[in-house]
């Protein structure tokens, strides 16, 4: 068995190919996992959204240019906000060549789980300008109560 001091040339070298190599395996399964085969979608975070909350209520909004009511389909069923749709590409007659596409299409559901329960009966939806906003109201239980502080004698 041969044994190598710690900064030798021959250590630092083979060190180095093995980076190399790792990051050749790196690239070589990138690529493979980021083409999409035919007939296969992948994987898509869409709509994108902004999350939030006040005392009250928790807030979610969503991006979705082009969508109409009538193609979305939203409901809270355990704790999780179930978004659905489709959002259809322009009609171009099958004529235009693209250079690039980076706006979705296609059918689309995103899950958000939400961190408390929301009172069903209280959740309202608007659409304005391609941005959908979902107000959610906090289930009576998780609300924030405030307690009254005695001062003792």
């Amino acid at each position: 068995m041969t044994l190598w001091r710690w900064g030798s040339p021959h250590l630092l070298g083979n060190t180095f190919q093995e980076v190399e190599r790792l990051q050749n395996e790196m690239n070589s399964l990138w690529e493979r996992v980021s083409r999409t085969p035919t007939g296969v979608e992948r994987a898509r975070i869409f709509p994108p959204v902004v999350i939030s909350e006040d005392a009250e209520y928790f807030f979610v909004r969503a991006e979705l240019p082009g969508v109409e009511t009538k193609q979305l389909d939203l409901s809270v069923v355990n704790d999780q906000l179930i978004l659905r749709g489709e959002q259809r590409a322009p009609e171009d007659g099958g004529k235009a060549n693209y250079h690039r596409r980076e706006r979705e299409e296609g059918i689309f559901r995103r899950v958000i789980a939400l961190p408390f329960r929301v009172n069903t009966e209280k959740v309202e939806a608007r659409i304005k300008n391609g941005m959908l906003t979902i107000k959610l109201a906090k289930a009576e239980e998780v609300k924030p109560k405030p307690i009254q502080i005695e001062v003792g004698q």
